[in-house]
Parts: C-alpha cells; structure tokens; sequence
C-alpha cells in the first residue's frame, strides 16, 4: 500500500497516509481562495485511521459559504501552512491540501465544487465531476427525508454514472430509506470505481440499517 508524505513549509508539522485517497477535489469557494492565496484549492480525503500527523499544530475553526457549518483547519504555528482539516459532514476523513504533498505525480482531481466562484480563466479537465448534483440533494438528506433524496439521487446517478462520490452518497440515503437492495447496488458501483469507498461504507453509520444485510456483508466483508 502506497504512502504519501505532507508537510508544512518549515518541516515542523507533516503527516503520513496510507493508501489512496477516497476523493481529490478542486473548490472555487472565496474562503478557499483565501486560505490558499490561490485561484482554487485542491485537497485530498483518506480516513482518519490512515493517517499520522507528527509536530505541533494551532486550529482554526471557519463557517462554511452556505450553511455556517464549520471546518476545522490546522496549521503549523511556526510557519503558518495548513496541512489538514475536517468537515462536519465527513469528520471521518482527513482533507490534506495535496500541494502540502510536494508531489507532481499525485493523482489528478475527479470533483470540482463551488463552480460559480470560479475564475473564468480556469480550466478543467473533461472528466472532473461538478459536485452540484449532490448539492441539490443534500437539504433532504439533512432533513431525514431519506426517501425524496434516494428518489431524487437515483435519478442523477443515471445522469452523472462516472461521478462515484454521488453514487455513494444516493446509496446511504437508499439505505437509511430502508432500501437494501438500491444501497447496495449504487454502493456496487461506487467501489467499482474505488475501493476505498468500501473502507468507507465498513465504518459509516449511514449504512447501519442494513449492515446485517447479507448482500451488504458480502460486497463489504
């Protein structure tokens, strides 16, 4: 299993993470411009088991552009580079800024968020995803209203079929909808796209309605 090295600029914070990351995401958000001083931010997710952060490090807590939820970002305290943060949403996985890898080789992103703030002169790859088809479902998701977002979400997964971060998100509405066999399929095909989403739904407890399934427990082991 394959390990990448971060750090900030002076050394004194770094971390390590095993394996692939589960998402690499461009966000055009003003916050993340100014965190970066750059057009964009780019950053990586792993699982927080795999990950070690060595040195000494100060939190930052900031409100998100739309709902107020809050990122917590750490950075060094001697030279003030961020190195990783989490999200409220997620807060099982470690977002590492992927230019704190100082890696050229480092896989290319799939996600891109916040597209409305984007600088017109930027421009993508073809296959980078838009991350507004899970936008749009995502109020019903917080709302409990399982049901309307697995509806909703099965419908864009037909539309988006290469984007795996939705197809995995519409399966743990289908499966706290009460619907297995939905779940498990998109989830099916999530994991086709990378198997690090199978790590994911082990531990995620959207998918506890149907972790006895024996489906479930067979594609996830």
């Amino acid at each position: 299993m394959s390990t990448h090295h971060a750090a900030c600029s002076c050394g004194q914070l770094s971390l390590e993470a095993t394996g692939d990351p589960v998402r690499i995401s461009v966000c055009h958000c003003l916050a993340c411009q100014r965190r970066t001083g750059s057009a964009f931010g780019v950053q990586a997710r792993f699982p927080e088991d795999r990950v070690q952060v060595s040195g000494r490090f100060t939190e930052y807590a900031r409100a998100s552009d739309d709902n107020g939820d809050e990122r917590l970002f750490r950075f060094c305290p001697e030279c003030g580079s961020t190195v990783f943060y989490t999200t409220p949403d997620r807060p099982d996985l470690i977002a590492v800024p992927v230019g704190a890898f100082a890696d050229p080789s480092f896989p290319p992103p799939t996600v891109a968020v916040y597209e409305t703030r984007r600088h017109p002169w930027v421009e993508l790859p073809d296959d980078v995803e838009g991350d507004e088809a899970w936008d749009s479902i995502r109020p019903l998701y917080e709302d409990g209203r399982y049901d309307e977002a697995a509806d909703r979400g099965s419908e864009l997964v037909d539309a988006h079929p290469s984007y795996a971060w939705l197809t995995y998100n519409v399966a743990c509405c289908e499966s706290l909808a009460g619907r297995a066999g939905d779940a498990v399929e998109h989830l099916r095909r999530a994991i086709g796209r990378s198997d690090q989403f199978r790590e994911l739904a082990a531990e995620d407890s959207d998918f506890d309605p149907i972790r006895q399934d024996a489906a479930f427990r067979e594609l996830v082991g």
